[in-house]
């Protein structure tokens, strides 16, 4: 198994266009789903020494992921999710275009406001960590930015995806966070999601007073 991996692995490298482009990550995916799927039962299936550690009622998480740990691949699905994710939040851009379209009809708040609603699920769940999590690592502001998709655990390289195929996602992303969060044109929304927020967070302990 361990050689099946490296192999992908160095076979996806050499499919590298500095950045990818989405037909070879595709043809990647599709080529290796079936060892994806076998590795990712084989890493579900307890060694020996956890089912011990679980019949003692003990964590059997094995991080340190020995040679006879079941779960010592586990890198590789967790890459393959990463790159597959990439092909995943692209099948966006075609509403995305839609509703970019609809955007520059629109004249007034009102209109606005409809549109946040109608594509609120795309804008706040969908592409909520798209841009901070594969788009925000440039330093460089006249740099063209290709979305990343995790970076190789065997051969030392990332899987930039060519932007061009996410041109419309990126700009649909721009507005909705103009619109929802700097204009505030969905207040109530936007309310909800604070107090929601509030809620979860985790209360200061307050420090005892030290005479």
């Amino acid at each position: 198994m361990k050689i099946q991996i490296n192999n992908s692995l160095k076979h996806l490298k050499q499919l590298n266009d500095n950045p990818f482009t989405l037909q070879k990550i595709a043809y990647w995916l599709y080529e290796y789903h079936g060892l994806y799927k076998e590795v990712k039962a084989y890493s579900e299936t307890l060694c020996e020494q956890c089912q011990k550690w679980q019949q003692k009622g003990l964590p059997y998480d094995c991080l340190q992921q020995a040679d006879y740990c079941t779960k010592r691949y586990r890198f590789f699905t967790s890459f393959y999710d990463e790159v597959e994710y990439g092909i995943k939040v692209q099948e966006l851009d075609a509403v995305c275009k839609v509703a970019l379209e609809e955007y520059k009809t629109n004249n007034n708040d009102s209109q606005l406001k409809e549109w946040l609603i109608k594509y609120f699920d795309i804008g706040y769940n969908k592409l909520a960590i798209f841009y901070y999590d594969h788009l925000d690592y440039s330093v460089d502001n006249d740099e063209v930015v290709h979305p990343h998709f995790g970076n190789s655990p065997i051969g030392e390289f990332g899987v930039c995806i060519d932007r061009k195929y996410y041109e419309n996602l990126i700009e649909f992303d721009d507005v909705f966070k103009m619109l929802f969060y700097e204009r505030k044109i969905y207040p109530e929304k936007l309310k909800e999601i604070e107090e929601e927020m509030q809620k979860v967070a985790i209360p200061m302990i307050p420090i005892p007073k030290i005479d």
